[in-house]
């Protein structure tokens, strides 16, 4: 990914949250805590680490991407307006409402739901550019300088992400350890920007994420600094997100045309069903984060993960730097 021409610092901003994140937001309900007791890995035989973004990589507003709650839907109508001033849209006339964005979601993925699929993924941009269509806004529709800050500023509105402590750090570390990194994540086209961002370090600081050693701070943004872009799976690419098989299907098809093995592979996510039990599907080592105490999912009702366990839980990323 090119982040020079697909990314601009005021796209990025429009995604991070401007206001400051106490660390007691962070932390694990007490009912689950007896649950996430850190429980480290010898990680000298894995030779790639795969990663989740929302709840791993970054803290997110409300967990993960695409799962603002239904009860903020007049306050994403206000949203919507706001971004679209804000992306210099002056006729606010048949702008979509929260209400048809959901429910063109919903009959997209209804379309697209089958045996093989059991998760499908929109693609946001396409939502919007159907929808403002129908309202007979084609001249948004058709121009991605208008639709794009307009999304990312309802995105950034309904779920602001902040950089999770020690991410960078780890990252940095994990590259210097050479771990083969790559990226397998329910996204849409603004979470790669949300990566590229982290690091570049430009929303760190002392009290929400640790800084990178000094000899990392000059790497630029772009993906291809610190990932394998053939191992990084975003889910709007594909039209099909987790728990489903197809994004672990891909990750794991590309390593083994590299000689790695899926248990010479470690997947570090924050859901239990979602990251866990989907990445033990194909036989990866995994490691469930709890280091955010709002998106950690348990998934105990789910008879999926009654029995799963991860091989490593952290609760923080200096736990897996301990570990190389």
């Amino acid at each position: 990914m090119n982040s020079s021409s697909a990314s601009s610092p005021s796209l990025a901003d429009k995604l991070f949250s401007r206001q400051p994140l106490a660390p007691s937001e962070l932390s694990v309900p007490p009912e689950q805590s007896d649950r996430v007791i850190a429980k480290p890995m010898d990680l000298s035989d894995v030779r790639c680490v795969l990663l989740d973004v929302y709840g791993t990589l970054v803290i997110s507003g409300s967990g993960d991407v695409g799962t603002a709650d239904d009860s903020q839907q007049d306050a994403a109508n206000r949203w919507i307006i706001e971004s679209a001033r804000e992306a210099g849209i002056e006729n606010l006339n048949g702008l979509p409402t929260a209400e048809q964005i959901r429910n063109e979601i919903i009959t997209t993925n209804e379309a697209a739901r089958f045996e093989t699929n059991p998760k499908p993924e929109v693609d946001i941009t396409r939502v919007w550019q159907r929808v403002l269509k129908a309202n007979d806004r084609r001249d948004l529709a058709s121009n991605p300088n208008f639709f794009v800050p307009l999304i990312c500023g309802v995105e950034g509105r309904a779920n602001p992400v902040w950089p999770m402590p020690g991410a960078l750090h780890a990252l940095h570390a994990m590259k210097r350890s050479e771990k083969r990194l790559g990226i397998v994540s329910n996204a849409q086209f603004y979470t790669p920007l949300i990566v590229e961002d982290l690091l570049s370090a430009r929303h760190s600081d002392d009290s929400h994420a640790q800084q990178p050693p000094a000899d990392t701070q000059a790497v630029g943004a772009d993906l291809s600094s610190v990932f394998d872009l053939n191992a990084c799976h975003f889910s709007y690419r594909y039209r099909a997100a987790k728990p489903g098989p197809l994004l672990f299907d891909r990750a794991t098809r590309h390593l083994r045309t590299l000689g790695i093995a899926p248990e010479q592979t470690l997947y570090v996510g924050n859901d239990m069903l979602n990251d866990v039990w989907a990445a033990q599907q194909f036989g990866l080592r995994t490691a469930l984060f709890a280091g955010d105490g709002r998106s950690l999912r348990l998934r105990l009702d789910d008879p999926r993960c009654q029995k799963c366990l991860p091989d490593m839980v952290l609760t923080h990323w200096d736990q897996i730097v301990e570990c190389l």
